[in-house]
């Protein structure tokens, strides 16, 4: 009869963990704060892009660039408010580009800094939305 006695508390007790563990688990992901969206898929993303015609221009040293960008809107309403702005965001690149040096727009490093100003420079003139992210999409200097 102890043996009895013995396995029937240990049964209540892994049954009564067990519980326990299940309701933890539960109740953290009920009140746990929710984490970003995931990544959009291809077609998400490509109803938010925006790209640029191919830019030439000087650089401030005197050499000469060729650059494209897409354009990431974070909504529909974005994107075709930077559509209609597209004559704005091409002179803020110009004059971004035209302030540059080759040394400043080489490797990784220039061209995420390029991206970001123009992401924060394009973000100020915006009303409706707002840019994700800037894509270089080709460049050539020379």
């Amino acid at each position: 009869m102890g043996k009895n006695k013995a396995v029937t508390i240990m049964l209540s007790m892994i049954v009564a963990i067990g519980l326990i563990g299940a309701a933890g688990y539960f109740g953290f992901q009920y009140f746990s704060p929710k984490t970003e969206a995931s990544e959009p898929t291809a077609e998400e993303l490509d109803k938010l892009m925006v790209e640029t015609e191919e830019i030439t221009t000087n650089l401030a040293d005197q050499s000469y660039i060729k650059i494209k960008f897409k354009i990431q809107a974070d909504s529909k309403d974005a994107k075709t408010e930077l559509e209609k702005r597209l004559f704005q965001v091409n002179n803020l690149i110009i004059y971004e580009i035209s302030n540059k040096k080759t040394n400043e727009l080489s490797g990784q490093k220039g061209l995420v800094s390029l991206e970001n100003t123009l992401k924060t420079e394009i973000n100020k003139v915006m009303k409706d939305g707002k840019v994700v992210r800037v894509y270089t999409t080709h460049k050539i200097v020379q």
